[in-house]
């Protein structure tokens, strides 16, 4: 009985460290995209209202989208993956609401 809870407990704790590992690596991923898409957005929408739509487009951005935009930075590919996510209905209704 007493293994039994050793070895339950070891493996949620080896479970929780590979969250808290897999949430500091969707974080930074999230942050590096960010840096990409702040001056791209700020060439067209500078300000307070700027900072609104690159927070959408971040939380609307699938994981390999943020993975692409952070690893190419500001290339002409990237300047139209921000476009089409800013097209998105999820965006354009979380811009809507944060820009109102």
């Amino acid at each position: 009985m007493t293994k039994s809870f050793a070895l339950m407990t070891a493996a949620a704790l080896t479970l929780s460290a590979c969250e808290v590992a897999e949430v500091i690596a969707v974080d930074t991923g999230r942050e590096a995209a960010r840096a990409v898409v702040t001056p791209i957005v700020a060439d067209t929408v500078p300000g307070p209202a700027g900072v609104v739509l690159t927070n959408c487009i971040i939380d609307n951005a699938s994981g390999d989208e943020l993975l692409v935009l952070a690893a190419q930075g500001a290339t002409p590919n990237n300047i139209t993956l921000v476009s089409n996510i800013l097209a998105r209905p999820e965006t354009v209704a979380c811009a809507t609401t944060g820009l109102t």
